[in-house]
Parts: structure tokens; C-alpha cells; sequence
């Protein structure tokens, strides 16, 4: 009844969770002053569950594109949002910012690499 029960809970506690809790988890900015993102180099490790959460300062929202890593069209906006990734294929992605966020916005880029 006691594993029954704790079940129930923790499949409740997934549901109301837009990604995976995974142990690791990598804070990124999006900052709309210097047009950069920092950290500006993320290093994955192969077949590792992160959690990505992107946070942007105030100002213009920004955007990333990174399909190999699952990342598709995210909006990163002072609100926040997560991602949930488990790379499987080492490699360097570029990531430049999708959104036309000033001045700027065409120097604004990082990567990630997956070793």
C-alpha cells in the first residue's frame, strides 16, 4: 500500500514538472547588454541527462536552435525555461542566438561540446 501510495506521489510530481529533474544542471544567461550568453561554452558529457535552464536579463528575449541536442526554436525570456537534454553523439554545436535581440545580435552566439 506504502510503495502504491509513494508511486502515485512521485508520478504526480513528474507530471506537474515540464522536464526531468536530472542531478545535473547547468544555469545559462542570456544577457540582452553584452550580447552574450555565459557561459559561452557548456561541455556535456555523452549519454549524461543535464537539465539546461536559461534565464534571459531584462530586455529582449532571445533565441536557440540546436536540434542535435533537442533544443528546437526555444524562446529565452526573463521567466526562464529548461530543457532537458541526454546527448548521445560527441561533437561541437554551434548555438547563435535566433532572435533579433539588438544591435548586437550577430555576435551573440555560444556552443556546447559533447565529449
Amino acid at each position: 500500500m506504502i510503495k502504491t501510495f509513494a508511486t502515485a506521489l512521485l508520478g504526480l510530481s513528474v507530471i506537474a514538472t515540464a522536464t526531468p529533474a536530472f542531478a545535473k544542471v547547468i544555469n545559462i544567461e542570456a544577457n540582452g547588454q553584452t550580447f552574450a550568453f555565459k557561459p559561452a561554452v557548456v561541455m556535456l558529457k555523452k549519454g549524461e541527462a543535464t537539465t539546461l535552464h536559461f534565464k534571459a536579463t531584462p530586455g529582449a528575449p532571445h533565441g536557440l536552435n540546436v536540434p542535435a541536442l533537442g533544443i528546437k526554436n526555444l524562446v529565452i525570456t526573463q521567466a526562464g525555461a529548461n530543457v532537458a537534454v541526454k546527448p548521445m553523439k560527441a561533437g561541437t554545436y554551434p548555438a547563435p542566438c535566433t532572435i533579433v535581440c539588438g544591435v548586437g545580435h550577430s555576435h551573440m552566439a555560444m556552443k556546447f561540446i559533447v565529449k
